[in-house]
């Protein structure tokens, strides 16, 4: 308005924007300078670290083929025969002592009252102190562990096939405990059947590969020959138990029959299978063990019989008499063999007339200082 003092205006700057100053620029610069430094030791550092780590790479993954390729070798370079043994030490103990664990025998053993095993189901179930032969043969078989790793022992081609017939036979009698110890009758009939079919494999094998020296007969030999005879034995009471459980009578007037057929075959091929080589006398007395608690049972627990005693005796002594009569030929031929030998050398008697001088005239008397006539000779 006319008058009046006109409004106050912003007061202009003193001052025009005229950019950075030098100084700024410079520190501007300088910054640049230094992200790019960094910048270009971080690609430097990252580089390095990525030919590091790809060197590195290349050295596990050589280290990685070279221990592989090492690896590979010593596979490669592992005898069958060492192999063998190992698992022979691992497999043979660890079936003995799952087989006592699973039998009882360091708990309550209850293996003691399955229906298969009660000594007064037939006549020819023995007293089950006939089991305490499994103490023998645990102890046999941990001795045929230990004398497969004598060094003469190495490259055995008798060890070679069987070390692999035990461990299978070792661990079908861990599943044929484990069947009688759960009442399952059919499956552990068919197993005991192959369990004996392997064991008399394993016979086979013996008896075309001999024992080296009396040491290999005692820890290899006697122990499986109890086992095959054991397992033989058993073979018999076993399909009794198992035929009377699943509704056979073997308590009847006819048992006795049967029981009879039974030991017949028995006697008949364990004559046979004793009579191999030198004369089983191991497989002999196995059996004859079992016999011998069936006598017991029979004279002493139910049912009683001495019908039944009295036979099983007389089939115990024709086995013993088998063996022993086997056993005696073989080493009787093995004596006059070695006589032949030990005279091969020496010159054959002559048994000719002509070999001896006879008088037919009293001889005039000698002379002094004459040599008497030579007496008569024989020529040897």
């Amino acid at each position: 308005m006319p008058g009046q003092p006109a409004p106050d205006s912003a007061p202009a700057s003193d001052t025009t924007d005229s950019g950075p100053t030098p100084g700024e620029r410079q520190a501007a610069t300088e910054a640049a300078r230094l992200r790019a430094a960094r910048a270009e030791k971080l690609k430097a550092a990252s580089g390095t670290a990525s030919a590091w780590a790809a060197k590195s790479g290349k050295r596990t993954a050589a280290l990685t083929a070279a221990a592989s390729r090492g690896v590979v070798a010593n596979v490669r370079s592992w005898r069958a025969d060492q192999v063998r043994r190992i698992l022979v030490s691992i497999i043979v103990p660890g079936a003995l002592a799952a087989t006592a664990v699973v039998a009882g025998v360091f708990a309550d053993r209850e293996i003691l009252g399955a229906e298969l095993l009660r000594p007064d189901l037939t006549l020819v179930s023995p007293n089950q102190y006939s089991l305490f032969i499994w103490a023998l043969i645990g102890v046999g078989m941990l001795g045929y562990v230990v004398h497969q790793w004598l060094p003469r022992q190495a490259h055995s081609p008798r060890h070679r096939g069987l070390g692999w017939i035990v461990m299978a036979a070792l661990l079908l009698n861990l599943a044929l405990t484990w069947l009688i110890r759960d009442e399952l009758h059919t499956e552990s009939l068919v197993v005991h059947g192959l369990l004996l079919l392997l064991l008399l494999v394993s016979l086979r094998w013996l008896n075309r590969w001999s024992a080296f020296s009396s040491l290999e007969g005692a820890l290899v030999d006697v122990p499986l020959g109890l086992f095959l005879g054991w397992t033989g034995f058993t073979a018999l009471t076993h399909t009794a138990a198992v035929l009377s459980l699943n509704g056979f009578s073997w308590l009847t007037g006819d048992e006795f029959v049967w029981a009879l057929i039974g030991l017949g075959i028995i006697v008949l091929v364990g004559g046979v299978v004793c009579s191999l080589d030198r004369g089983r006398m191991a497989v002999a007395l196995a059996a004859v063990w079992g016999m011998a608690w069936i006598i017991v049972e029979r004279l002493l627990g139910q049912p009683q019989s001495l019908l039944m005693a009295g036979a099983t005796a007389l089939a115990a002594f024709l086995l013993l008499i088998t063996a022993g009569s086997r056993r005696h030929r073989v080493d009787h031929s093995y004596r006059r063999e070695l006589r032949r030998r030990q005279t091969s050398h020496l010159p054959p008697i002559e048994l000719d007339d002509e070999d001896y001088e006879y008088y037919e005239e009293e001889p005039e008397p000698f002379e002094d200082g004459e040599d008497p006539p030579p007496r008569p000779r024989r020529v040897l």
